[in-house]
């Protein structure tokens, strides 16, 4: 679906979801799960051509599709004629996402192996060939794919191995590029900071975006580098910025610091709890929601400052204990995807940053210039679905709830004068 405006006519959004709600480890399996949930939703929000989806390939099944273009042709074929358009795609996890005992192993492989980096050119190699069979691109689309900035903070245990991040993306830039440009299409890898990993937050990225850029001229040396500095890119989490209480007006610019793209937009809410220490029923039902999958990194505001907790258990222990910082703690965040649509889990007091991801969005739309791209992906990446308790599902099954999110987006999108493009 992609979305213009009249006054920046140059510019526009193409709204997709990730399927990572409904991974599958093959290509049968992404298919079905395509069918039972991408047509009805596309039905239900009456597009019939050119449906957003952005695609999760884990490492095993983007290894196979890459290395068999024929897989690639058929496959292409399928989604036109289901009319989807994968123009973005997710290569943060690379396997075993939503399996228990998966937690911080979302990160590895590290951008410090080749693994990271050949997982990622597979992906991206998938993308061109999917692009080269479309009629929908115009001058200026650009292909998206999401990663994390390095590693889980766990991991960066010496200099040695945050340099090696850094060298290992510098390397994926440059080879981005290179396809890049023998299909004449813009790859922007697009580096999604997370609470705990190597950028933390958003703040952190811009420094980071300065020394992969000179990571890669370094390793370019005399040769000209325009076009994989193009390739870098962020990946901006709106769940993600706001566990770390990062004001929506600083976060675009943080995001395209150093002279980043804005290679894409999570548009997605986090647990938010305002006085925790009084309010024990609604902490306590923040708790319950500790599970052995995802991370849910915690954050909380005090009047000393931010302190942190890796995870929801951590976090009980502090109040536990009666920790003074988290016992004096203004208000606690948690990231814990939840619908965008979605203002409170309840009556006990848990709310979401919901008015957090909007400002963010419509701080985005508000600036097409800043984007570095002629147009915004934009997607809405609710992977906790499955374990998301009922008063937060709301009625029906996931295509009602994705449907729900979509005219949540849609909401925002009209009110920046978005409006659906019907030359599309």
């Amino acid at each position: 679906m992609r979305y213009v405006n009249p006054l920046a006519p140059e510019y526009s959004v193409r709204l997709a979801y990730c399927t990572n709600v409904h991974p599958a480890s093959e290509l049968p399996g992404l298919l079905g799960w395509l069918n039972k949930v991408a047509l009805p939703l596309a039905r239900r929000m009456g597009v019939e051509r050119d449906f957003g989806v952005g695609l999760y390939l884990p490492m095993q099944l983007a290894r196979e599709l890459a290395r068999d273009r024929s897989a690639v042709e058929s496959f292409a074929r399928e989604l036109q004629a289901m009319g989807l358009d994968a123009f973005t795609f997710n290569a943060f996890p690379a396997a075993a996402f939503g399996e228990v005992g998966n937690k911080s192993a979302v990160f590895e492989p590290a951008w410090d192996t080749p693994a990271r980096a050949e997982f990622t050119l597979d992906v991206a190699r998938i993308a061109l060939g999917l692009a080269e069979s479309s009629t929908r691109t115009r001058p200026g689309d650009h292909i998206s794919i999401s990663t994390h900035t390095g590693a889980h903070a766990s991991a960066l245990q010496s200099p040695a191995r945050r340099e090696a991040c850094r060298q290992g993306i510098a390397r994926a830039l440059v080879e981005l590029s290179n396809l890049g440009h023998i299909s004449a299409r813009r790859i922007v890898l697009a580096l999604e900071p997370e609470p705990r990993s190597l950028c933390n937050d958003f703040a952190a990225l811009g420094p980071w975006h300065a020394e992969l850029s000179q990571a890669v001229r370094e390793r370019l040396g005399n040769e000209p580098g325009g076009r994989a500095l193009a390739a870098l890119g962020t990946c901006l989490d709106t769940c993600h910025a706001a566990v770390e209480f990062e004001a929506s007006r600083d976060v675009l610019e943080h995001a395209t610091a150093a002279g980043a793209s804005l290679g894409k937009l999570q548009f997605t809410s986090a647990l938010r709890l305002e006085n925790p220490a009084r309010n024990c029923a609604a902490r306590e039902q923040l708790f319950a929601l500790d599970e052995p999958r995802f991370l849910h990194q915690v954050t909380a505001r005090t009047p000393l400052g931010l302190v942190r907790a890796a995870d929801l258990g951590e976090a009980r222990g502090h109040f536990e204990r009666a920790d003074p910082a988290w016992m004096s703690a203004e208000e606690m965040r948690c990231h814990f995807h939840v619908p965008v649509d979605l203002e409170s889990m309840g009556t006990l007091g848990l709310a979401t940053t919901r008015a957090h991801a909007d400002a963010c969005l419509a701080g985005v739309l508000a600036a097409p210039k800043r984007w570095g791209t002629r147009e915004l992906h934009l997607e809405i990446e609710t992977y906790t679905w499955d374990i998301l308790p009922a008063q937060a599902r709301g009625a029906g099954d996931l295509v009602e709830g994705l449907a729900r999110e979509y005219a949540h987006a849609a909401q925002v999108l009209e009110s920046a004068g978005y409006r659906p493009d019907a030359g599309a």
